[in-house]
């Protein structure tokens, strides 16, 4: 059986939903969306700690990340639903960095001129607001060697307007929202190859036997795209983009022995990031470290999604440096997730390829879900050639295309 669509979309994540969502709330192509899974947020989406922060060294990425967060905060609106699963959780992000005033200035004046609430604030100001959390910037010796001495910093940077949402049901929400735009997405339909003729795509067989023809083929499979690519022909070079395994941990929150509120903090002297949970009940807990970044993934389909014992300790000795008073005790649980890390440069690659309609959002090394509603809209208008409105962003798609020059970074990590 063959069938036919304007647009074929592999992936039912965060990205590819978004995607179709930017697409079919402004044109009246045919959109299929297929993925492999059995459900929504069963690959890289549903173990994405789901912060939205604006912090980026470039303000390209900064822009990207506020839109999205524009979108996240106002989800009914952008979604068109009335009552949507998912709650957007305004928690602000402190980054506890150990950086001086000086080096904050300019951070600020980029990130406040481009429209996001930021302050720098100093340390009793932190401790006014978030009375559970030390300002010390001595990083903390495991091997119990070197006694630890505090070094209470003055000079943090705030994001007044970040938080986090749940990632489930923020697909949960885009998945009605497209399907009521008629765009038709499909589970557990696996796409075995991308067919093309003569440099340009034209459709994909899927493994049921099955076929799409369609001139646009958009590959946001997540940690399968290198190996979709591949039957196309088609690589990513000069780029090294392959999965890696990400984990976060999760412990007790005792909200009744240690003071509240959290916000989300990047914490420098821990090699941590951690956020409440939405229930108020738990912390979630990962890291901001390049070496944490380097475990390759062989094969998505094969995958261990267990935390190490070792990387659980070090990361929860880490939390209790960070917030004192919190008690040793209570269960610590955590997961194992996938993502795709662009080695060369920690950025995605979006847009247009050699392969003619073949269309890519890949290698986004962690940044994925908060650009996600920006990313949709660069792949929208690059594909539709539709005007910008409230929901756009005005980061150019050239600055993350495949064809650009690496971009420079300080760190190879999440934080980028």
């Amino acid at each position: 059986m063959r069938e036919t669509a304007d647009i074929v979309i592999v992936g039912a994540g965060i990205m590819g939903l978004s995607i179709a969502h930017q697409i079919s709330r402004r044109d009246a192509s045919s959109i299929v969306v297929l993925d492999k899974a059995p459900n929504v947020g069963e690959g890289s989406t549903g173990a994405s700690c789901a912060i939205l922060r604006q912090r980026y060294t470039h303000p390209e990425s900064v822009a990207a990340a506020r839109d999205g967060l524009k979108a996240h905060r106002n989800w009914s609106a952008y979604t068109g639903l009335a009552e949507p699963r998912a709650e957007f959780h305004h928690t602000g992000v402190l980054w506890m960095m150990g950086e001086d005033r000086a080096g904050l200035a300019p951070v600020y004046e980029m990130m406040n001129g481009l429209g996001v609430g930021v302050e720098i604030i100093d340390g009793a100001t932190v401790k006014q607001r978030f009375p559970a959390l030390s300002t010390c910037n001595t990083p903390f010796d495991l091997t119990g060697e070197v006694e630890h001495e505090c070094d209470e910093h003055d000079a943090f940077f705030f994001e007044t307007e970040s938080g986090f949402i749940d990632p489930v049901s923020t697909c949960q929400d885009l998945l009605e929202a497209v399907r009521g735009k008629g765009v038709d997405v499909r589970f557990s339909t696996e796409v075995a190859a991308i067919r093309t003729n003569g440099g340009a795509v034209v459709g994909v067989d899927l493994g049921d036997g099955t076929a799409i023809d369609a001139p646009v083929v958009v590959n946001a499979s997540g940690p399968w795209a290198s190996r979709l690519a591949a039957t196309a022909g088609f690589d990513y070079s000069p780029w090294t983009i392959h999965p890696i395994r990400a984990q976060v941990i999760y412990r007790e929150w005792p909200s009744d022995e240690v003071p509240g509120p959290l916000p989300v903090v990047g914490d420098a002297a821990g090699g941590i990031y951690f956020r409440p949970e939405a229930s108020g009940q738990q912390i979630l807990v990962g890291s901001i470290l390049e070496e944490d970044e380097q475990e390759v993934v062989v094969d998505p389909d094969v995958f261990n999604g267990n935390i190490d014992a070792g990387f659980r300790d070090v990361k929860i000795h880490a939390l209790h440096h960070r917030i004192p008073s919190l008690p040793y005790r209570g269960e610590i649980a955590g997961i194992a997730g996938m993502y795709m890390l662009n080695v060369d440069d920690v950025h995605s690659v979006l847009g247009k390829t050699e392969l003619d309609g073949f269309i890519v959002a890949n290698g986004f090394s962690g940044h994925g879900f908060k650009e996600s509603p920006a990313v949709g809209s660069m792949i929208a208008r690059l594909l539709t050639g539709a005007e910008p409105d409230e929901w756009d962003t005005d980061a150019p798609i050239e600055f993350f295309s495949i064809d650009r020059e690496p971009i420079e970074v300080g760190a190879k990590a999440v934080l980028a």
